[in-house]
């Protein structure tokens, strides 16, 4: 089984100036048609998006894919969604719009599935795009979203949670996956953190894009890593004419799970 997490940048390209040349709107039917190649070629059961795009797009790339979806809307402009192989049991929102939804938790998206993997196994994927610019606010995402986690942990089914954290390991999110026997993926295969989005001329490479699994799938981890294949990377400044996927790389785990 392979899980992955991809912050798409709203299927805009990157940079989008050089990505609209070439796709036209997000929404257009070239952007979906590149995007379910772009997907496809990552080869995952379970894929989470961040910043992704209307219903409307995420459903025509995933009935071309031949796979299922389910979508978080944002509060603001980051609809979540989680495209899957598996039949998609029940779907939780913790995003939900508000007046001034910018000063409260998860203005970005957040959400979690359960998802059938046979008859013996259910999964539970939480899908969270973390406040990029308060760390104040991540903590308290942190704390807001710990207490759904231990709602879906007392189900008995294992939990993977993922997404664009925004924070490096020290931050709150981490520390509290941690203290609940998380494990992150890149730490215990995939030769440690690495940057999944590059900022130069800024404010450098951060490792901000993760993968957790709870408790036993730990011992079914197989393989991590972080893509960097050729569409992929994310090197730049960008050169005129060039552009790539997104800003922000995908990170994928492979579990050999269920046996």
């Amino acid at each position: 089984m392979r899980i992955g997490t991809y912050n798409v940048l709203g299927l805009s390209g990157y940079p989008p100036n050089e990505g609209s040349l070439a796709l036209g709107s997000p929404s257009s039917e070239v952007t979906a048609k590149h995007f379910t190649k772009v997907f496809g070629s990552l080869d995952c059961d379970i894929l989470a998006l961040q910043e992704g795009v209307t219903l409307t797009q995420i459903q025509r790339i995933t009935t071309a894919m031949g796979m299922q979806v389910a979508t978080f809307p944002s509060p603001l402009a980051w609809s979540g969604h989680i495209i899957t192989r598996f039949p998609i049991i029940e779907s939780r929102i913790y995003s939900h719009p508000k007046p001034d939804a910018a000063k409260y938790p998860f203005s970005r998206a957040a959400g979690a599935v359960l998802l059938s993997l046979d008859e013996d196994h259910s999964l539970w994927i939480v899908n969270l795009h973390l406040h990029p610019a308060s760390i104040q606010m991540r903590n308290v995402e942190s704390e807001f979203i710990s207490r759904h986690i231990d709602q879906l942990l007392e189900t008995q089914d294992p939990v993977v949670v993922l997404g664009d954290l925004n924070s490096q390991v020290e931050e709150a999110i981490h520390s509290m996956l941690e203290s609940k026997e998380f494990t992150n993926v890149m730490l215990k295969a995939g030769g440690g953190i690495q940057p999944t989005f590059d900022t130069v001329g800024l404010n450098g490479r951060w490792a901000i894009d993760h993968i957790y699994i709870s408790g036993h799938l730990a011992d079914y981890l197989t393989d991590a890593e972080v893509i960097r294949s050729e569409g992929f990377r994310h090197d730049g400044p960008q050169k005129p004419g060039l552009w790539v996927h997104s800003d922000h790389l995908p990170v994928v785990a492979t579990l050999d799970y269920p046996r």
